[in-house]
């Protein structure tokens, strides 16, 4: 099968006796890193997921591993490998390579959903009034959320915060 949603990819997960086996996955389909969505859906349903990206960001391999995907490929990889890669998964292995795997356990954990709807307001210029009301939450909820990102990832600025959630690729540069 192929879907080009999370929901399409939802659908294939949830038939009975047709299910996939293995999932080749990229981290965006959408938008954003939905793609962690379906890796998340694929383990839930019992089957396999590989994710297949150009999306090389360590936050990002951690967060797969850590949603139970089997393995990690780049989109450049040669075709053979990415065979070789689903038949290792499909008999009980892994297809991640010791710097993905070096990279994911060093690496910081992605923000949240809602963190991340914070940090595109921030992108947008919204103030934390505007942020609240946009996502139904109070100032202060904004404020909590923007200093325990601000802890977590080392940085002092809203700006910053901007400029490292486009770098780590949990969202996508303002148009």
């Amino acid at each position: 099968g192929a879907a080009r949603t999370v929901g399409q990819a939802r659908e294939l997960l949830a038939r009975d006796g047709d299910r996939p086996d293995i999932v080749l996955c990229d981290i965006q389909l959408e938008a954003g890193i939905d793609g962690l969505d379906v890796i998340s859906a694929a383990h839930e349903a019992g089957a396999q997921a590989i994710v297949l990206t150009s999306f090389d960001r360590s936050s990002l391999m951690r967060a797969a591993f850590e949603r139970g995907a089997s393995g990690f490929l780049d989109k450049r990889t040669d075709p053979s490998e990415i065979l070789a890669a689903v038949r290792a998964v499909a008999a009980g292995g892994t297809a991640f390579s010791a710097a993905t795997l070096d990279a994911a356990r060093y690496a910081p954990r992605p923000p949240s959903l809602r963190e991340i709807e914070v940090i595109r307001e921030i992108q947008r210029g919204s103030t934390s009034d505007e942020i609240g009301g946009r996502l139904g939450i109070s100032t202060r909820t904004v404020e909590s959320h923007l200093r325990r990102l601000f802890d977590r990832y080392g940085v002092v600025s809203r700006a910053e915060l901007a400029v490292l959630a486009i770098n780590e690729g949990w969202v996508e540069a303002a148009r």
